[in-house]
Formats: C-alpha cells, structure tokens, sequence
C-alpha cells in the first residue's frame, strides 16, 4: 500500500504572513516581539495558518499590510518591464535568504534541544545504574 501526498494547491495565511514578513526584512522574532508574541507562536503560525482575527489583525498593522494583501495571487513575473522584473527578482531572492537564514536557526535551536535532551536522558539513566 503506497500513500500520496497531495501538496495544497492555495497558500494558507501563515504562508502568506511568512512571506510578506521576510519581504519587509523581519525575523519570526522581530515580529513576534511587535505583536507582543512569542516567536514560536509566530513559527506555529507560519507553519499551520491558524490564528485569531485579532492576532491577524495586529500582524496585519505591523506588516504595514492590509487584509485584501493577503489575498493577492503571486506577483506576475512575465511582465515586459524588465526593471520592475529585476527588482522582483531581487526582493524576492532576498526575502527567501532571510527565511533561509531563519530555517537554519531553527534547526540549530531545535538541534540543540535534541542534544540537551539526550545528556539529560544519559544522565538519569547513569543515577539509576549507581
């Protein structure tokens, strides 16, 4: 028995949020800290697109956005503007290294946990073999 996985045809929200955020050139936790959240519920956030109407709301005036933004389809890239396409293609590779740099934070950070985790594991089971 084989399973497919189906990637969503739409961008939920939190995708959204996470793209218009890197775009403005913040981090999870420069937002977080504006909105007066923490940075893993921004993460969540992110991740899943579930959030409030309020928390949206704020991110929305932090982001100096609007509801209607988050419903905007991708920006057109066969535009015959070849200046306005450069400067998307900049934006955008530039909004994609911030998330880069963020995704490998988080691995760090959760790398990290990991391992304190596992020392902490080693350490009860050497209490009990003494």
């Amino acid at each position: 028995m084989s399973i497919a996985y189906v990637k969503k045809s739409k961008d939920h929200i939190g995708q959204k949020i996470k793209r218009l955020r890197a775009f403005k050139g913040m981090t999870q936790e420069d937002l977080a800290i504006k909105v007066g959240k923490t940075r893993s519920l921004i993460s969540y956030i992110e991740r899943t697109g579930n959030i409030n109407k309020q928390t949206l709301n704020e991110i929305i005036l932090i982001l100096e956005s609007n509801p209607e933004e988050f419903e905007l389809k991708s920006v057109d890239f066969f535009s015959s503007n070849k200046e306005v396409k450069k400067e998307m293609t900049d934006i955008t590779k530039n909004a994609y290294e911030i998330l880069i740099k963020e995704l490998k934070e988080e691995i760090s950070y959760l790398k990290k946990i990991i391992d304190d985790q596992l020392l902490l594991l080693k350490e009860k089971n050497n209490l009990r073999s003494t």
